[in-house]
């Protein structure tokens, strides 16, 4: 099929930042003949642990892809492939694609940890059992965004070094000025004949799927997708609607608005969240010993020092972590003196609560956050393929005096959220490749139906957000477990209605019986110390892996 173009239009009113490039997203303009050959994966690509566990089945590939769709003879670039085949080949179904959020999630990285706890599950009578039967019976693929560790490299040129700080934190003039050159100059870097293309966005991302697709002989793409991995299933649905089969969105964007808008209702979001999971029951909980008063609480929380608010404010989702934050925060004099180790040591022999349950509580919650005070970046984030998707796929309005404003907003009425989408902006305002073509989302009607899973508390992709996306899409499902703090849902507990909906329908597409369903958060049930083994333990370990990696995804 040659799905349909759907072209901008060519002007838009003054109000708004850019023309957008219409682009088609015509299939027939793809390579002919997809191919992709496949090898076993190195271990410069995979943990040598999941190599080991996985065996044969685990397998990494190459296809060729233009670089650009507009060219008559464009050059061909390597697009890399990974896969984990059916555990039960007789019983195989099919393929059934991933992607893993971020943007700039690297497949490689989250692909074989969830083969590998998938593949370790138990096919019982537990609503976990599904992870395993899906593993058995598809073969599990993931299409590496392009420019990314496993195909061709695109990168930037000149460093990103204030990502690191927060511009509604850091207020002064000078720091806007800095804030301003930085993001203008990272920008600028990333064009030009060595810098990232165009096409590493959503829309090359969505073809080298369908490339894919075609080359495995697959007649529709079935799907699960995380985070961004939902902005991608929506696109793709949206631009192939014939050849969408059964399609997981889990922990929702909102793909029926832009990413600057997704980055501008989140600290509202943010605050909501926070009050409900830590403000409100430590001021109602005298042993956390931060007193009665949720407004003395926030001022106490935006006076703390710029490099303890920037560490662990935007982090904080429970009355633990609250009192653990604000009580080291006054241990921090000189910014530039203070270390990981010096809280932790102090953390260890601190009195936080007269009461031990509360104590221990809290001093966790500390020994925790205390090594986040001079964060990394996420290392299994690709920075640079990240930029290139939320400055190119969808314009940005906002001028720098809005910014300037924002920043202060944010900065001393929500002291818990972040000026995250100020660093966007500040980029993505000097990014020198053209927005791309986006499909509209009423082609959905013509692919099957979408069914969107979600926790009611989720820090990255709020409900609110997700439901917005979910109202757009024509005969879509959604499936909310009531509860649950958590992003990346599907596989992380055992709640019934979360992972029976996603299952039946990866399995046997069958669709919960209403378009909107809640259940109670069921937690997975870990086994007594008694009955452990090291094979059960190194399972939960990558659980627990894939759960902190899923929070920055």
């Amino acid at each position: 099929m040659t799905p349909r173009v759907r072209p901008l239009p060519l002007a838009i009113a003054a109000a708004a930042l850019a023309l957008t490039v219409c682009r088609t997203a015509d299939a027939a303009s793809t390579a002919a003949d997809p191919a992709i050959a496949w090898t076993s994966c190195a271990a410069e690509f995979v943990d040598a642990t999941f190599i080991d566990a996985l065996g044969d089945r685990l397998e990494c590939g190459v296809m060729k892809a233009p670089l650009s769709e507009a060219e008559a003879l464009p050059r061909l670039i390597d697009v890399g492939v990974v896969r984990i085949r059916a555990g039960k080949p007789e019983a195989r179904q099919g393929s059934l694609f991933f992607n893993f959020g971020g943007p700039g999630g690297n497949p490689l990285s989250f692909l074989p940890l969830y083969g590998y706890v998938w593949s370790e599950t138990p096919d019982d009578d537990s609503p976990a059992a599904y992870r395993r039967r899906i593993a058995d019976r598809y073969d599990l693929v993931a299409v590496i965004p392009r420019g990314m560790h496993g195909g061709e490299r695109f990168t930037c040129k000149d460093p990103y070094p204030y990502f690191m700080h927060d511009p509604a934190v850091r207020r002064s003039d000078d720091d806007f000025l800095q804030f301003i050159e930085s993001g203008t100059a990272f920008a600028h870097g990333c064009g030009g004949e060595n810098g990232i293309p165009a096409s590493a966005g959503t829309l090359g991302h969505v073809r080298d799927m369908e490339r894919a697709r075609v080359a495995l002989g697959e007649s529709r793409m079935n799907f699960l997708g995380i985070s961004y991995g939902t902005w991608v299933g929506a696109f793709y649905a949206a631009t192939y609607p014939q050849h969408t089969g059964r399609m997981v969105l889990d922990s929702s964007m909102n793909y029926a608005g832009t990413i600057e808008q997704q980055f501008d209702d989140q600290p509202a979001e943010r605050s909501d969240l926070f009050r409900r999971l830590a403000l409100l029951p430590a001021t109602s909980t005298p042993a956390y010993g931060l007193g009665c008063d949720p407004d003395a609480v926030m001022r106490r929380l935006g006076d703390m020092p710029p490099l303890a608010r920037e560490a662990w404010a935007t982090s904080i989702t429970t009355p633990a972590q609250l009192a653990a934050a604000l009580t080291m925060a006054d241990w921090i004099g000189d910014e530039a003196s203070v270390t990981a180790a010096d809280l932790i040591e102090r953390a260890g022999v601190h009195h936080f609560s007269e009461e031990a349950d509360v104590d221990d509580e809290i001093r966790k919650a500390a020994i925790e956050l205390a090594p986040t005070i001079r964060p990394k970046p996420t290392s299994f984030i690709d920075w640079n393929v990240y930029y290139s998707v939320i400055c190119g796929d969808t314009p940005w309005q906002r001028d720098l005096r809005g910014l300037r404003t924002l920043a202060n907003e944010i900065g001393t009425t929500r002291p818990e959220a972040s000026g995250e989408g100020i660093s966007a902006a500040l980029a993505c305002r000097a990014w020198p490749n053209p927005t791309q073509w986006r499909p509209l989302l009423s082609s959905l009607s013509e692919a099957q139906p979408l069914l969107l899973v979600q926790a009611e508390f989720d820090p990255a992709t709020p409900l609110k957000l997700a439901r917005k996306a979910f109202e757009a899409s024509h005969d879509a499902y959604m499936v909310t477990a009531r509860g649950m703090f958590g992003h990346g849902v599907f596989g992380m507990s055992e709640t019934p209605c979360i992972e029976a909906s996603v299952g039946d329908y990866l399995l046997d597409g069958k669709l919960p019986t209403s378009h909107d369903t809640q259940c109670d958060f069921v937690p997975t049930l870990r086994a007594t110390e008694e009955g452990r083994s090291d094979e059960r333990d190194a399972v939960r370990m990558a659980q627990d892996e894939l759960r902190r990696m899923l929070r920055h995804s």
